[in-house]
């Protein structure tokens, strides 16, 4: 009679687990099918319809690859350790179902002293160590906070790929960028199976800038493109990429150096004004007397400027004086603000004659660092540095750190910083040079009182020197 009671209590018992498990698993389709249909709402105040990473963005915070923040900061350049995170959320989530490789043998990743098991990237980072997509910067550090450049991405990213048996579309031939063979040897594969498939694009200018670093909505923009990718039916017939690590080595072993040379040359003929419509200049109180004459003539069509008086790189970065910007409203951004709300594709920039008497090394190092805060911010302009002009040969301003030889070598010293980061460069001074090596004095305003402004006659030798010396590539 027990051993009957027993049993009953052990069938109800099962019974009672069994509706439970049914009951339990119902409220969770229930509260699936809820989710699934709650209507997104956009975690970022930074984030608006009207970016063009938008879609990227927003579709990767959807599908939970990347996470929810009060900001995503589009325009900051994108992290080792959140490049990693972001494809191990992949990974374990829209990827979750595929067939991946597997690492030939067991790797583990070592205890980085920057990535202890506290940090959100700690399994991200482990992740990724052991199955060989990212390795550490040396044995005891993984740099999660190191900015990502152009190559390191698409190295990244192709071995991601291959991890998760992607199919890649070759939608283009390889072809050389103008820099190719400055691609490091490790990232040519990478770089050259993202150029084929469309995954990451060159500018252009036909350069690929592998040493940049690349911003967070970039960044989206190439995860989204891995994503959807997974998505795509493959057509019977296409080509495929190939993603075996060295797959595209040997194409380099055919590219010729193109060298490139910053100093731009004149051309037989003016190029089309119209091409300043997509400019804008910066400059102190010398190119405000351009920026008069080409608002009163039209001289260079739509072209912007970011001008003010003894506007320098020293006190730009201190704040201490900034263009005004819109005009009108007493609204001074940092500069790179600025010319992001411009919209200007190529940036103009003239700097240094308020700098140049504190040392050639100081004003160029601080030029160098305003430029680089403005292609932080706007990645895809083109910079032009134009020379600083002459001043007279007896301006009365001239002194013993600030003289004609001393602007001399600061222009020397510009142009070679030009060169070896693949700016153009204008030598706008030489036009404006007389036997004695001074400003011409019938194009100065201020003869007696500094003799380095302009009159609107040298304003206008300035535009026709700018018309005919446009660089080749960014026509």
């Amino acid at each position: 009679m027990k051993r009957a009671k027993h049993a009953v209590s052990i069938k109800l018992t099962v019974l009672w687990f069994l509706v439970f498990m049914i009951l339990f698993s119902g409220v969770s389709l229930i509260r699936t099918a809820i989710e699934n249909n709650k209507e997104w709402v956009n975690p970022y105040l930074d984030v608006n319809e009207n970016m063009w990473s938008y879609q990227y963005i927003t579709e990767l915070n959807k599908a939970k690859v990347l996470p929810d923040a009060e900001k995503f900061e589009p325009t900051v350049e994108e992290t080792r350790g959140n490049l990693v995170l972001y494809l191990y959320n992949m990974d374990s989530g829209p990827f979750k179902k595929r067939d991946k490789v597997q690492p030939e043998k067991d790797v583990r990743a070592p205890d980085f002293e920057d990535v202890t098991k506290d940090s959100e990237y700690y399994d991200a980072v482990c992740w990724a160590y052991e199955l060989g997509l990212a390795s550490g910067v040396d044995e005891t550090h993984f740099a999660p906070d190191d900015l990502l450049t152009r190559e390191q991405v698409c190295t990244i990213v192709a071995r991601f790929a291959a991890m998760e048996k992607l199919e890649l579309i070759q939608v283009k031939e390889p072809n050389q960028f103008k820099d190719s063979l400055y691609i490091s040897s490790y990232a040519r594969s990478g770089v050259t199976a993202c150029q084929i498939s469309g995954v990451v694009n060159g500018y252009d200018n036909g350069f690929f800038y592998p040493a940049e670093n690349m911003s967070r909505q970039e960044c989206a923009a190439v995860i989204y493109r891995i994503m959807m990718a997974a998505k795509t039916e493959i057509p019977e017939g296409v080509d495929l990429v190939d993603l075996t690590a060295g797959a595209y080595d040997e194409l380099y072993k055919n590219y010729t150096d193109i060298p490139f040379t910053a100093l731009v040359p004149a051309s037989a003929e003016p190029g089309p004004v119209s091409f300043f419509d997509k400019t804008v200049f910066i400059g102190d109180s010398i190119s405000m007397t351009l920026e008069s004459y080409c608002t009163a003539t039209g001289a260079l069509s739509k072209a912007q400027f970011l001008c003010a008086g003894s506007m320098s790189p020293t006190n730009m970065l201190t704040g201490q004086i900034l263009p005004e910007y819109p005009k009108g409203s007493g609204q001074k951004p940092p500069i790179q603000d600025s010319v992001a709300a411009t919209g200007a594709e190529v940036v103009y920039i003239m700097l240094g004659m308020d700098n140049i008497a504190y040392g050639v090394d100081k004003a160029s190092s601080d030029y160098v660092t305003i430029i680089n805060n403005i292609l932080t911010r706007n990645p895809e302009v083109q910079i032009v540095v134009q020379s600083v002009t002459p001043m007279t040969s007896d301006s009365p301003r001239a002194n013993a750190t600030l003289n004609n030889d001393t602007i001399n070598a600061f222009n020397q010293k510009m142009q070679e910083i030009c060169q070896e980061n693949r700016w153009y460069y204008l030598n706008v001074s030489e036009k404006f040079k007389g036997e004695d090596g001074g400003l011409i004095p019938d194009y100065c305003s201020d003869k007696s009182s500094m003799g380095m402004h302009f009159t609107y006659d040298g304003a206008k030798v300035w535009v026709d020197y700018l018309l005919c010396h446009i660089p080749e590539d960014l026509l």
